[in-house]
C-alpha cells in the first residue's frame, strides 16, 4: 500500500491454481488477474518451482488486483506500473516470506523483471504495442528450440523498468497516480493524457511546476520510450538483445557479446506472425569500416522469431585499446542497430565485469591531439575521468552506494592541450546494480520540421521518430491517412493500415487531403552513417539525417560480403539508376518517376536490389567521410577473406569500345517531361543486362515513358549491330493531347528513324521535335537504327 497506494476496491480476491490450464506465455508473465471470475475477482496463479519465483509473482498478481475493475487500458500501464511495484517492493527488507537472500531474489528479478541494466540498449521502436501478448499467441505453446515466442516479456521486463525509473526518482509516485486516475478512470483515454497526468503528479510531488524525470519534461520523457508506444503498429519488426559474457582469463578474449534477435510481423489487428530466415549481422568499426568475426558470427539463424549469435570482438584493430562497435541486423527489409563497447566490460587479460560502460554517438572522430572523456555522479560519490577510447569506456566503481538505484549524472567532456571542456552532461536513472549506456549527443534528439502538401509525394523522415504509426507521424486522423510503401515481395503497395511504420531510412507514398505542417521529434545522431536494409527488388528508401548526398555518399554490403562503393555495387548489387518521383503540376494524385541526381531529405527514392539476399546501403553523412579516412584502421577483417562485389562499371565518357547512346524525352501539353535512354554497345549482352539496363519502378500513375523489353525499362543498351528496334511506351495522356518527342544524343553518333503507329517515319537529327496527338490514354511508337 505505501509504494502502490490503496486498492481501487476493498474485498476478496480468489486465488486459484491455474497451472494446468494458464497459458505458457501468461505463466512465464506471472500469472494474471481477472475482476469477473465466476464467483468474484480472481487471480489465476500456475505453480512454480523457486518458492522466491512464487512469491514475488505473487506480489505482481496481486498489485495487478488493486485496479479491480478499472485495469489501465494499455499493458505498457498496467503492466508496466505493477511489476515496477514489485520490484520496490520485493526488495524492501523482510518482506517476503522466509526474508530469502537478497541475491536470489535480484537473480528471479533480473530473469523476469528488471532490466535496467540495459535498458539504453534495449529501448528499440519494436517494442511498441497495446497488448503485450499479441491476441493470437494468447493460446499457443512457446516453440521449441529456445525461443521465447515473441517479445512478451522483453516488453514486460522494458514496461517494468521504465516506470521503475520513475518510482526510484520519485518513491511516492505510483501512490499519487493511481489515486488520481482510479477517481476517475473514464477522463484518461491516450497515451498523451497519462504523459500529462504524470507531470502533474511530479509537480504534486515536488510542489515545483515542470519538474523532470531523467532531465526531460515528463511528456517528452513518455515519448522517448518505445515500450510506452501504444498503438498498434503493422509491419515487420526486429528486436536486437545483446548483454556481456564474462571473458575466460587468460584467453583472448576482449568483447565477447551475446545478440538475441527476436523477428516477427504484425498486423493492423495486433496479430504479430512468428518470422524465420537468416540474419546476417553487420560489424562496423568507429569509423564504419565493416569487419568480420569468426565465420559462425557471420549469420544468425532464426526460427520460431527467435535466434543468437555471440561474436568475440577482437583487441587486434587498435593495439588492445577499447572501441565501440556498431551492429546492425538487417532481416527480410527491416534493420536494428545496437552500439557496444568491445574491450570495456571483461577481457582475457581483466576478466572481472566492469559495472558501468558504454558508448559515445554523434560525437565528430576527434583532431589529433584531441580526445573524449567521461565521468559520473552519484548519490554519495563520483568517478572521473574515466578515459574513452575510439568512443568506448569503462570502469569498475567499487563504491558500494553506486549500485543502489539512483539518478546519476553522467559528463563528457573534450580534452585538448589547453585541458578538458565539458561538451555535455546526461542524467540517467539507473537500476540495482551495473549500468551500460550509449551517450548520444543532445544534438542526435531533435526535431524535423516540413510540410506535406495535399497532393501525392514520395517522401521520407530524416530521423527515426519516437512513433512510428503513420497517422500519429503525420498529424491525421486514421481515416483520412492515404499512406503506402512498394513490398517487393508481395509485388504490390502495403496501404495503411498494413504498412504501418515510420522508419530511419525507409520512404513512403503519402496523400494529405490538406495540407500538413511536419514537427516530427526523433532521433538523428550527427557524425553517425545509418544502415538500410534492402529486400530483392523495389525498395523506397530516405537519407536518414538531414544532409544531401551523391552516390559517393552511398555503399553497400550483401549478406556476408566485403562493402562496395556505388560505382562498384552497380550491375551486381543494385540496379544502374535511382528513382525519384515528381508530382503532376495539375494531378494532384499523379505523377513521374524519373532518375535522381542526389538523394535530399524529406524525399523518397526507388532502389532496385538485385542479389537474392537482397543488399544493406549505407548513408554516410558528408561531414563523416573526410574525418572517418584519418581514423583508426581503414581495412581490417578476421577470418577468411570476403569477396569483393562487383566490379566499376564503365560510364559512357571515355569509352573505347564500339558505343551509342541516346536520350528519347516526350513532354505532354503541360510541359511535363519524361524520357527514356537507348543504345548499344560491344560490351552488352542481348537482353536484359543489369550492368547496362535499367527498370522502372512500379509507377503510382501518371505520365510516364518507358521502354517496353517484356519489364516496362528506363534503360536498354542492347548488343552492338547494325539493326536495332525499341519500343517507346508514353501513358498517362489524355485522348486529343498534344504532345512532343525528340531524341539527344549522350554519347556516339548514330541515325535513328521514329515510327509513329500508324506507320509514318520521322528521321530524328539532334534535338529533332516531332508533334502527335494522343489517340488514347497510351501511344505507341518505335525507335530504329540503321
Amino acid at each position: 500500500d505505501a509504494v502502490y497506494g490503496l486498492p481501487k476496491v476493498g474485498g476478496i480476491v480468489h486465488v486459484r491454481n491455474y497451472d494446468a490450464d494458464i497459458q505458457d506465455r501468461l505463466a512465464v508473465g506471472g500469472g494474471y488477474y481477472i475482476p469477473n471470475g465466476p464467483d468474484g475477482p480472481e487471480i489465476r496463479f500456475p505453480v512454480y518451482n523457486s518458492d522466491v519465483s512464487a512469491e514475488i509473482n505473487y506480489v505482481h498478481t496481486l498489485l495487478l488486483a488493486y485496479a479491480s475493475d478499472a485495469p489501465y487500458p494499455f499493458d505498457a500501464l498496467s503492466e508496466g506500473l505493477v511489476r515496477a511495484a514489485t520490484m520496490r517492493v520485493v526488495r524492501s527488507p523482510n518482506i517476503l516470506p522466509g526474508s530469502p537472500d537478497p541475491a536470489v531474489i535480484e537473480a528471479t528479478l533480473d530473469s523476469l523483471y528488471d532490466v535496467s541494466t540495459f535498458y539504453d540498449w534495449y529501448n528499440q521502436p519494436a517494442l511498441g504495442a497495446k497488448n503485450f501478448i499479441a491476441p493470437n499467441l494468447l493460446d499457443t505453446t512457446l516453440p521449441a528450440g529456445g525461443s521465447t515466442g515473441g517479445i512478451y516479456l522483453a516488453r514486460y521486463q522494458m514496461a517494468g523498468t521504465a516506470w521503475s525509473k520513475v518510482l526510484t526518482q520519485y518513491p511516492g509516485f505510483a501512490k499519487e497516480f493511481n489515486t488520481r486516475y482510479y477517481a476517475s478512470p473514464s477522463a484518461f483515454v491516450t497515451m498523451d493524457d497519462f504523459a500529462n497526468l504524470g507531470q502533474q503528479v511530479i509537480d504534486f510531488l515536488t510542489s515545483t511546476a515542470n519538474s523532470q524525470i531523467e532531465g526531460l519534461s515528463f511528456f517528452d520523457w513518455v515519448k522517448r520510450q518505445y515500450i510506452l508506444d501504444t498503438s498498434v503498429t503493422a509491419g515487420l519488426k526486429v528486436m536486437v538483445q545483446p548483454f556481456p559474457i564474462q571473458a575466460v582469463g587468460g584467453t583472448s578474449d576482449f568483447g565477447v557479446f551475446a545478440i538475441d534477435v527476436n523477428t516477427f510481423r504484425t498486423s493492423a489487428n495486433g496479430d504479430e506472425a512468428l518470422l524465420a530466415g537468416t540474419a546476417f549481422p553487420v560489424y562496423w568499426m568507429p569509423d564504419f569500416t565493416r569487419f568480420f568475426a569468426s565465420v559462425q558470427d557471420d549469420s544468425i539463424k532464426i526460427a520460431g522469431a527467435f535466434g543468437s549469435v555471440v561474436p568475440n570482438f577482437t583487441s587486434v584493430p587498435f593495439g588492445g585499446q577499447q572501441y565501440r562497435v556498431a551492429v546492425d541486423v538487417p532481416f527480410a527489409g527491416g534493420d536494428t542497430r545496437v552500439v557496444l563497447p568491445a574491450g570495456s566490460v571483461s577481457t582475457g587479460t581483466n576478466p572481472t565485469f566492469n559495472n558501468f560502460y558504454g558508448t559515445l554517438t554523434g560525437l565528430p572522430i576527434p583532431a589529433t591531439g584531441v580526445s573524449y572523456r567521461v565521468s559520473i555522479d552519484w548519490l554519495g560519490g563520483s568517478l572521473g575521468p574515466i578515459p574513452v577510447d575510439n568512443f568506448a569506456f569503462g570502469a569498475n566503481i567499487t563504491d558500494a552506494s553506486y549500485l543502489n538505484a539512483q539518478l546519476v549524472t553522467v559528463h563528457v567532456f573534450q580534452v585538448t592541450i589547453a585541458g578538458p571542456s565539458e561538451l555535455f552532461s546526461r542524467q540517467v536513472v539507473k537500476g540495482v546494480g551495473p549500468l551500460a549506456l550509449n551517450v548520444s549527443t543532445p544534438d542526435s534528439y531533435t526535431t524535423f520540421n516540413g510540410a506535406l502538401l495535399a497532393r501525392l509525394a514520395l517522401t521520407g523522415l530524416p530521423l527515426q521518430p519516437f512513433r512510428i504509426r503513420p497517422n500519429e507521424v503525420l498529424g491525421i486522423s486514421e481515416d483520412q491517412t492515404l499512406f503506402a510503401r512498394w513490398n517487393p515481395v508481395t509485388v504490390r503497395y502495403d496501404l495503411f493500415p498494413d504498412a504501418g511504420q515510420v522508419l530511419s531510412g525507409l520512404g513512403f507514398y503519402a496523400r494529405p487531403s490538406t495540407g500538413v505542417t511536419l514537427a516530427v521529434d526523433g532521433y538523428s545522431a550527427p557524425f553517425t552513417p545509418v544502415a538500410v536494409s534492402l529486400q530483392p527488388g523495389w525498395n523506397i528508401v530516405t537519407v536518414p539525417f538531414s544532409q544531401t548526398l551523391g552516390t559517393n555518399n552511398l555503399s553497400f554490403t550483401v549478406a556476408s560480403q566485403a562493402m562496395s562503393t556505388y560505382d562498384q555495387a552497380v550491375g551486381s548489387v543494385i540496379d544502374p539508376t535511382i528513382f525519384e518521383f515528381n508530382p503532376d503540376p495539375s494531378n494532384p494524385d499523379l505523377g513521374t518517376l524519373v532518375p535522381a541526381t542526389s538523394l535530399a531529405p524529406g524525399k523518397g527514392y526507388f532502389v532496385r536490389a538485385l542479389q537474392p539476399d537482397g543488399a544493406v546501403m549505407l548513408f554516410t553523412p558528408t561531414d563523416f567521410a573526410a574525418a572517418a579516412r584519418r581514423f583508426g584502421p581503414t581495412r581490417f577483417s578476421v577470418g577468411a577473406p570476403r569477396i569483393g562485389l562487383g566490379r566499376p562499371i564503365g560510364g559512357t565518357t571515355g569509352l573505347k569500345v564500339a558505343h551509342w547512346e541516346s536520350e528519347v524525352k516526350v513532354t505532354n501539353s503541360n510541359y511535363v517531361t519524361s524520357y527514356v535512354q537507348i543504345g548499344q554497345s560491344a560490351n552488352a549482352t542481348k537482353g536484359y543486362d543489369p550492368k547496362f539496363d535499367s527498370q522502372l519502378p512500379p509507377s503510382p500513375g501518371g505520365f510516364q515513358v518507358s521502354i517496353d523489353a517484356g519489364v516496362p525499362l528506363y534503360r536498354d543498351i542492347n548488343v552492338w549491330g547494325d539493326v536495332e528496334s525499341f519500343k517507346i511506351v508514353v501513358s498517362g495522356l489524355t485522348s486529343g493531347e498534344r504532345f512532343r518527342v525528340e531524341i539527344a544524343q549522350i554519347y556516339g553518333n548514330k541515325r535513328l528513324t521514329l515510327i509513329d503507329s500508324a506507320g509514318n517515319r520521322y528521321s530524328m537529327s539532334q534535338n529533332r521535335r516531332v508533334y502527335f496527338t494522343a489517340t488514347g490514354t497510351t501511344q505507341r511508337f518505335e525507335v530504329t537504327t540503321r
